[in-house]
């Protein structure tokens, strides 16, 4: 795969691995240690631990010290050979590949849709939210001869780089979630937005299917100029029946969704068990996929019964008979703050607490944002607590709104929003719910980690490991916590 790239062999040694690794963490026996550097680290200071945790191959640009029988590539720029050694990987391959990206929902769409393929082909999948360009590439580098499928996540928060990644992809299909303020600050307005998600498109081929969600007026906007004699074919999903897939009826319960959606004269029942009707788009957009790749409106439907979704993402947690917590401490950006507090004014119960983190990458929106946040909190919950200085703004817009300000507390770090809740539910009468979300970097998941009675020993209000802390080393059970 070589003279895809303008890397050249120092040392010979094996001639395959069997997977690309960016952190010599992440290194298992065979693998090839592709030595980046980045702003505080560079990846070359950590070969040799590599190769002590199995790398057999390493990608450099420049001279090192390794024991001989590792196979030593070196590059003028690592990364660049690395998405070209992806790009060679994908044409080699040539899975049927789909491509997904959206302002929100975009990892959940991309589970939903590597889930219904599962059921009729062999699918590599992008694993966790690996969607920028890292984790492309690090996807792509995993790909086998067994694959038939690829679903890959495409991510942003600046101009152009869907672009890039898409060309790296070369999506048979491709999919567009939504078009919302998620990074405006690096855009500067909505139709940038768009504009940035639609640019997936262009690297879809003549005949291939572009799905779009069909109830988001700006998208389907730019996409008809955007399309207008391409050749390519736009297949929308929505709750409108002017969509080619869309839900006739829907009904919520704690444990999922239940509805009816058609398609072309046919209608199936679908169960989705992720609260809230925002995830019924995904679960539209699987059900698109499959008929694309011909499982069937009534096939694709039933296998999405059986889909589990990942930790933190709408996770619905019943810690006793009047207490539920709603763990959607994956990330934030301001439309899935508002659909999860959406789906906490439909939860029963007479005290909801909505424990929110403040959101980045807003720009000159920060304010304005923050403030719709907080506005709609003073009609769906009881208690607001919020996470960083800009979690004021959710604060005051929601007292503005007539939420009772001895109800709303701004804390620095979820760490200290803990014994706030602890204390609320203590005093609380009836039914109760928790409503926890916020951007990566507050970690809110330990709030929902704290309910459980598990902490995190360090005393970090912002980690730099951009990491669940379920998956910390000094996650503790029942308070016993070390030192870091």
């Amino acid at each position: 795969m070589l003279h895809a790239t303008r890397a050249r062999v120092r040392q010979h040694g094996p001639d395959s691995f069997t997977q690309a690794a960016i952190s010599s963490k992440d290194v298992s026996e065979g693998s090839l240690f592709v030595a980046l550097r980045g702003v505080t680290r560079d990846g070359h200071d950590y070969v040799r631990d590599a190769i002590d945790r199995g790398a057999v191959g390493i990608l450099v640009n420049r001279g090192v010290d390794v024991p001989l029988g590792v196979t030593v590539i070196e590059a003028p720029d690592t990364l660049q050979a690395f998405h070209d050694l992806a790009g060679a990987l994908r044409r080699k391959y040539s899975p049927r590949t789909i491509a997904i990206t959206g302002s929100a929902g975009k990892t959940t769409t991309k589970d939903m849709v590597a889930h219904v393929l599962q059921s009729k082909f062999d699918v590599l999948r992008s694993a966790r939210s690996h969607n920028n360009h890292l984790g492309v590439p690090l996807t792509l580098s995993s790909l086998e001869h067994a694959h038939s499928h690829a679903v890959i996540e495409i991510g942003t928060n600046n101009k152009g780089e869907i672009g890039k990644l898409a060309a790296l992809v070369a999506p048979d299909l491709g999919v567009v979630t939504n078009v919302g303020y998620a990074h405006i600050g690096n855009f500067g307005s909505q139709e940038e937005i768009a504009a940035e998600k639609v640019s997936l498109f262009d690297h879809v081929p003549v005949g291939g299917a572009c799905i779009i969600n069909g109830d988001d007026v700006l998208l389907g906007a730019v996409v008809k100029r955007s399309l207008n004699g391409s050749g390519k074919r736009v297949f929308s999903v929505g709750f409108n029946a002017r969509n080619d897939v869309w839900v006739e009826s829907v009904e919520s319960h704690e444990n999922g969704v239940l509805g009816i959606v058609r398609y072309a004269g046919e209608s199936a029942r679908f169960f989705v068990g992720v609260p809230g009707r925002h995830f019924v788009y995904a679960a539209l957009f699987a059900i698109a996929v499959g008929l694309e790749s011909g499982i069937g409106l009534e096939g694709s439907a039933e296998v999405l019964r059986s889909f589990v979704p990942p930790s933190g993402r709408s996770t619905l947690i019943r810690l006793r008979p009047d207490l539920v917590v709603l763990d959607d401490s994956h990330n934030a950006s301001p439309d899935a703050v508002l659909a999860a507090l959406n789906l906490l004014e439909e939860l029963p119960g007479t005290i909801k607490i909505a424990v929110l983190g403040e959101m980045r990458e807003l720009g000159e929106k920060t304010a304005e944002l923050h403030a719709l946040v907080g506005a709609r909190a003073a009609a769906a919950v009881s208690h607001l607590v919020t996470v960083g200085p800009d979690g004021e703004l959710m604060v005051a817009a929601a007292v503005n709104g007539g939420l009772d300000a001895r109800k709303t507390w701004c804390v620095p770090s979820a760490r200290d929003a803990l014994p706030l809740i602890q204390q609320i539910l203590a005093g609380a009468t009836g039914a109760s719910a928790v409503l926890v979300k916020g951007s990566r970097f507050t970690h809110m998941e330990r709030v929902s980690l704290g309910l459980h009675g598990r902490t995190v020993s360090c005393g970090l209000a912002n980690c730099r490991l951009y990491i669940n802390c379920s998956a910390c080393p000094q996650l503790a059970v029942d308070g016993e916590a070390g030192e870091r």
